[in-house]
């Protein structure tokens, strides 16, 4: 546990992030200075260390003391009611300090949030060039040169994707399976046991049936240009559930204005051939066959059913049904991994030749098993997670592919990110859609979170999300519900477009 001492709570989110980048599950309490003499006798012994930020006119003095004894301070200037000018300014000392307190340093430095390229988009669109823009990452946030060029080059990816939309026109449209074999380790999702809801399938795909048409109807003057049908594990379900779904979308939805169609395939434990051919015939273009790695005994660990070997038979089971555009998706830093692991799945995936690579960091979510028994864990997770993902990355450049979109979570091992690689051509137009949220996206069963953009001027100001309640049992009762909470959302950002 860590304690947070400030004498103005202002920044407290920042430094709370900037500490557990440093410490992703450490537990952080706050106190104003004079409750500190009773905090540490309340919780004697508890605390690895207390950080302190004193803010003054000019000045704010930063401290780590360990038992009454101070370790490292720093100090930073200027008026830190100008929180525009002040914030990254105190964040870089605090960075600084934890750097110097625990001996790491982060690759992206100082700099968190879920979206660090939104720093390359706006530089740029301000017409710096991408040197100026990749040396402001460098010089204001501390960040590697690495991070800063991966950041610039995949806002430069994205923003011909990004231009190619109308978010006056167009919209995504995401379906949730909340379905899946087995729970893994590291998840959090609001994924259920499919053995245990298989009776309530026929129910939810019912639901579906109804909300999936009202969104149709709701932008009936629209064009619909991308469809992701995630989870959960949509494979899980058989062919003819998976059927009945992706029929009742050609049947709703004009799909004459659309460019990718994909389905997550994550689990090859749950593929099938005439599970695939489904997906083929039904229109799918892409599709997602996420192998997390290809060493047999992590699998085990993290609670993965399936094998290498069944691995490499469902992507070539895919490859016969006719798919050209697959995606695998791998972590970084699972327990008892470390770097030459990485390397013999980076090799294993490139025998396969994937059109895409998803890399992910693992994060330690809260609601995930990994995070409730991570006193069993934490001596297995490997710190070495950046060369790991270094190395994946230069691997999927190797192979052909470029990075088209990133994004971070909380908790994200050594602060890093999730960063998607795709041969020319085969980036996942959802993923840049959905994470830079410059169109609508509708999102239809258990646990789905519209986003609708306002619009005025031509400006977005503000995201709505509109979600649907996260259990099966709740979103069937409810399903009228959903409808409605649709009905107004949409209702409350015409308004701002017209």
């Amino acid at each position: 546990m860590i304690l947070l001492v400030q004498n103005n709570d202002a920044y407290e989110n920042d430094l709370r992030a900037m500490i557990s980048a440093f410490f992703p599950v450490e537990k952080i309490r706050t106190a104003l200075p004079a409750e500190v003499a009773e905090y540490e006798k309340k919780f004697f012994g508890e605390f690895s260390f207390i950080f302190t930020a004193l803010y003054d006119e000019g000045t704010t003095r930063l401290r780590i003391e360990e038992k009454g004894y101070v370790k490292y301070s720093a100090y930073t200037y200027g008026d830190y009611s100008d929180r525009k000018r002040y914030r990254n300014r105190l964040k870089k000392a605090s960075y600084r300090l934890l750097s110097e307190y625990t001996g790491r340093i982060l690759p992206w430095g100082s700099l968190t949030g879920m979206r660090p390229t939104k720093i390359a988009t706006k530089g740029l669109k301000k017409g710096r060039t991408k040197e100026d823009v990749i040396d402001y990452y460098i010089r204001t946030y501390d960040t590697s040169q690495e991070k800063a060029v991966l950041a610039t080059e995949v806002s430069l990816t994205e923003e011909k994707i990004l231009n190619s939309v109308d978010p006056q026109t167009d919209y995504c449209l995401y379906v949730g399976i909340p379905f899946c074999p087995t729970r893994c380790l590291y998840c959090s999702f609001a994924a259920y046991p499919l053995m245990q809801y298989e009776s309530k399938v026929g129910d939810y795909i019912d639901c579906l049936k109804k909300e999936l048409p009202f969104i149709s109807y709701l932008n009936r003057n629209r064009r619909l240009v991308a469809i992701y049908i995630g989870g959960g594990t949509p494979t899980s379900l058989s062919a003819h559930d998976i059927g009945q779904i992706m029929q009742c979308i050609n049947d709703s939805f004009d799909l004459s204005a659309l460019r990718e169609y994909t389905v997550e395939a994550g689990r090859p434990d749950s593929i099938t051939r005439d599970k695939l051919e489904v997906i083929k015939k039904m229109g799918c273009t892409r599709i997602s066959i996420n192998p997390q790695t290809m060493n047999e005994k992590t699998l085990r660990t993290i609670g993965r059913a399936h094998t290498p070997a069944d691995i490499k038979w469902a992507m070539n089971e895919a490859r016969k049904a006719g798919f050209k555009n697959i995606n695998m998706d791998i972590i970084a830093g699972l327990p008892d991994e470390n770097l030459e692991d990485m390397n013999y799945t980076m090799e294993e995936l490139e025998k396969m030749a994937p059109e895409s690579i998803t890399i992910h960091s693992l994060a330690i979510k809260r609601a995930a098993e990994l995070k409730q028994e991570y006193v069993f864990y934490q001596g297995k997770i490997n710190h070495d997670t950046d060369a790991m993902v270094s190395l994946a990355a230069k691997k999927a450049e190797e192979m052909g592919m470029l990075p088209y979109y990133l994004y971070r979570q909380k908790n994200i091992a050594g602060n890093l990110e999730n960063t998607g690689f795709a041969k020319k051509g085969c980036e996942c137009i959802y993923n840049v859609l959905i994470m830079e949220e410059c169109i609508d996206t509708f999102a239809a069963g258990a646990g789905a979170v519209s986003r609708l953009l306002n619009i005025e001027n031509g400006i977005t100001t503000r995201v709505d999300r509109v979600g649907n309640v996260k259990g099966v049992d709740e979103y069937i009762e409810r399903i009228d519900e959903m409808l409605e909470r649709k009905q107004a959302g949409v209702d409350g950002v015409i308004k701002t477009r017209e």
